[in-house]
């Protein structure tokens, strides 16, 4: 969970940097002064300030200035800067800060186990310069240690806690929400499906009467005109209704937030432009055709575009460096398409995905077969046969 006014997609290193290397700073600079003015509660002859004590001052800050970015290390820095000059004998007070202040940071940030490991490592070495620095340790001090790092790691805890929390409340309204809000969806499928069952009985209904009146009219347009053309205009209108029956059905079942796409579907014309695009794309690609073109109905004409679509698509996603090579073969009746690759081939399950189920189920209703499938020799294939006229179909 980012903290609000953070740009999206910003580490979390970056949130509070600038914060950080300000406050590292004002820790070094009161360090520092803290060299030239004991604290009161020193009672022991302190080292006179020198280099050594302004440089470990300095490194306290920086570590405070980094915390966000490396907790961890800044924790192990920030412990040996603040506690080395007491070790040492110089004056020092203000740099303790440096390990409270890291250990939330520590706290805060990290998991359980890595942050207590850490302060337990702090303490451990707030322990050791105790007994080995210039004065005979007291309870008082061994009490404001433990409160120093007790402090900053509860309060941390506390911090980590709570921000979990907060993500796990924001998660759940949001499965919660997906889940209404796919509900909704589906009942208003339903729905459109429920009408679009109705209309289609209608649709199935004037189709029938068109085809029997069309029938009608045939046999007499010789024998009786006037009732041929009375017939024929009985068609129109039926025909007519159908249409925008059939209008209404697509209206019903497309999305109300689909705007209506007017463009022409694409045809056997349009493969050139797709292989264009997939050679754009870096997808080395062969287009052959052989034998004589034919009409052919629009529906089939829109079949074999989306199959070259769908194994190109397939090419580029799974099949690595790879050439394609894309095969119109005319024949008398049928036409046959090969989209075929030399790349690594499908992985498991790549070969039966929706996509190419969903061809040949498109296929299929035009009366024609597909096949998908490694190839020999490495790489992938797919072909399809679909018959160019309706008696072949």
């Amino acid at each position: 969970m980012q903290p609000p006014g953070v740009r999206p997609g910003t580490p979390r290193w970056q949130w509070g940097a600038r914060e950080d290397v300000v406050l590292g700073a004002l820790v070094a600079l009161f360090a520092t002064l803290a060299l030239w003015s004991a604290p009161t509660f020193v009672d022991y002859d302190f080292r006179e300030p020198d280099a050594l004590s302004v440089g470990l001052a300095v490194l306290s800050g920086a570590a405070v200035a980094v915390r966000t970015r490396w907790p961890l290390a800044a924790l192990a820095v920030a412990s040996v800067a603040s506690l080395l000059p007491v070790q040492q004998g110089y004056a020092q007070g203000v740099a303790t800060l440096a390990p409270l202040l890291v250990t939330y940071t520590v706290a805060a940030g990290r998991p359980l186990r890595q942050s207590a490991v850490a302060t337990a490592g702090a303490g451990l070495l707030a322990a050791v310069v105790l007994v080995t620095g210039p004065f005979e340790p007291s309870l008082a001090d061994w009490f404001g240690n433990g409160l120093l790092l007790g402090t900053g790691f509860g309060v941390g805890r506390s911090v980590r806690l709570r921000r979990e929390h907060t993500a796990g409340l924001e998660e759940r309204n949001r499965a919660l929400l997906e889940a209404r809000e796919a509900r909704s969806r589906a009942v208003e499928v339903d729905e459109r499906a429920a009408v679009a069952r109705e209309m289609q009985d209608l649709v199935t209904h004037g189709l029938t009467a068109l085809t029997v009146q069309t029938a009608a009219a045939r046999r007499l347009l010789r024998s009786d005109p006037d009732t041929a053309e009375d017939l024929l205009r009985t068609v129109e209108r039926t025909g007519q209704d159908a249409i925008a029956d059939m209008r209404r059905i697509l209206g019903v079942l497309r999305p109300s937030d689909d705007a209506a796409d007017l463009r022409p579907q694409p045809g056997l014309a349009d493969i050139d432009d797709l292989v264009a695009s997939a050679r754009a794309a870096g997808l080395p690609v062969d287009l052959v055709s052989v034998g004589t073109a034919a009409e052919v109905e629009p529906g089939v004409a829109l079949t074999a575009y989306r199959l070259v679509q769908e194994a190109l698509r397939n090419c580029q996603q799974h099949a690595g460096r790879a050439a394609a090579t894309v095969v119109l073969h005319w024949r008398p009746g049928s036409l046959s398409l090969a989209v075929e690759d030399d790349g690594r081939g499908a992985r498991d399950g790549e070969s039966e995905g929706r996509g190419l189920r969903s061809l040949a189920e498109r296929v299929a209703v035009y009366g024609g077969r597909l096949r998908a499938g490694p190839r020999g020799g490495g790489g992938f294939t797919v072909t399809a046969t679909l018959p160019t006229s309706r008696s072949a179909a």
